[in-house]
């Protein structure tokens, strides 16, 4: 379908009444540029994630993936320090704060079919005993640009919590206290499109059992509950867990109390898969001896009277983050070629019989696994003496600068 096509087609609005039968990515918003607004501190210079900080000033840019940024207005580019093209034109870059490029960011998840985000929220931002007011503040700022470009769009959205970056005595602290504020203050669950099942507001914590955070699973027991009485309703909480989190080996951590909190206090379960797999062949066993195994692990539990808990495994698109390593990763190690990476996950995930599936990530182009919309040729790309950037050319393949957008949109038509 081209893009006039696209446009021209009258949008479904995503039901914010279940999780069921979607295609949800994470969202990021965590780009800043100079000049978007305050900056977190009077002496910060304004650039968070794009840079460690400004290329003349001595820093490095934390991207490889260069984002397309040809339908973004005037208004919504700010100039990346130190980055021309071939022909020495000034390159540019987008802002998460700025409403109009979130409110574009969901509008192409309406315009493919991609119900909707789970905003990423991250605990470590969200401790104010550690003076985080201003980072807080920023995702707080974000969190109002995502609500709206939700409502706007008609696609929904929920709260996704990263736990990492919080030692684990106090994390069960620093979610209740966010929580509450989130609630209370920013009334985030009075929005007619905050994601529910059932009635129930969608939370997801992610990063809770991995074989290197030292969580107890007595803390989890109670973050949940603590997340069940203190939302009026209840909640339906989602885990992002350790891809093997019920076999209890390699990435997961070994206690089997683990296993009995996946699946007597969550109500969805999302095996983190990111960096498990590099090619499709990969992808494809994964998908045999993990997606399927824990699908019917899961339903087969149901179906004999334990609680039900849903499944919904991760795909990606491919991943590089050398830039972003300072070189410890391999530039475009994780190849997208040409889409056959990410559809083999996909086709893993339908053919197990799974109703909901994550994307990672709909803005992360950190790590390279951003949906969102990247340059065509190397020839769009940034000219630097000491950094290399990647677009979607790399593998050999001719492809739009939306293709991933594409086959997202693919994925939700097949749920």
């Amino acid at each position: 379908m081209s893009r006039r096509e696209l446009e021209g087609r009258v949008l479904k609005r995503a039901n914010p009444k279940t999780i069921q039968d979607k295609f949800l990515v994470g969202y990021q918003g965590w780009f800043t540029c100079r000049g978007d607004g305050e900056p977190l501190d009077p002496n910060h210079h304004g650039w968070l994630h794009w840079f460690d900080q400004p290329i003349p000033n001595g820093g490095r840019p934390n991207t490889d993936l260069w984002p397309d940024v040809s339908e973004y207005s005037p208004s919504e580019l700010y100039p990346a320090p130190g980055l021309k093209n071939k022909d020495g034109e000034q390159m540019f870059l987008f802002s998460s704060r700025h409403s109009k490029t979130v409110r574009r960011h969901f509008h192409w998840m309406a315009l493919h079919g991609v119900d909707g985000a789970f905003l990423q929220r991250f605990a470590g931002q969200c401790d104010m005993e550690a003076g985080n007011a201003a980072i807080r503040n920023l995702r707080d700022e974000i969190g109002d640009r995502v609500r709206e470009a939700a409502e706007a769009e008609g696609r929904v959205f929920a709260i996704m919590y990263d736990v990492s970056g919080v030692h684990p005595d106090k994390i069960q602290r620093v979610l209740e206290q966010d929580w509450i504020h989130l609630m209370r203050n920013k009334c985030v669950l009075d929005s007619p499109n905050y994601l529910r099942e059932k009635g129930r507001p969608v939370i997801a914590l992610w990063g809770f059992g991995f074989n290197d955070r030292n969580h107890s699973p007595e803390v989890v027991r109670s973050i949940a509950n603590f997340f069940r009485s203190s939302t009026p309703g209840g909640v339906y909480l989602m885990g992002g867990v350790p891809g093997h989190w019920r076999t209890l080996t390699s990435d997961s951590d070994r206690n089997p109390e683990f296993l009995r909190v996946w699946t007597e206090e969550f109500d969805a379960l999302s095996p983190w898969t990111v960096g498990r797999y590099g090619n499709e062949e990969d992808a494809e066993r994964w998908g045999k001896e993990k997606v399927k195994p824990d699908f019917d692990f899961l339903k087969q539990r149901g179906d004999e009277g334990n609680k039900r808990v849903d499944y919904m495994p991760v795909v990606l698109p491919g991943g590089s983050g050398y830039n972003l390593s300072g070189g410890q990763w391999g530039f475009n190690a994780n190849k997208r070629n040409g889409g056959h990476f990410l559809w083999k996950q996909i086709y893993a995930a339908r053919h197990a019989g799974v109703r909901i599936i994550y994307g990672a990530m709909w803005d992360e182009y950190d790590e390279g696994t951003a949906f969102m919309p990247v340059v065509s040729s190397s020839k769009e790309l940034p000219v630097h003496p000491q950094f290399d950037f990647l677009a979607l050319d790399a593998d050999g393949y001719s492809l739009p600068s939306d293709w991933y957008m594409r086959i997202a949109g693919f994925a939700a038509e097949a749920l």
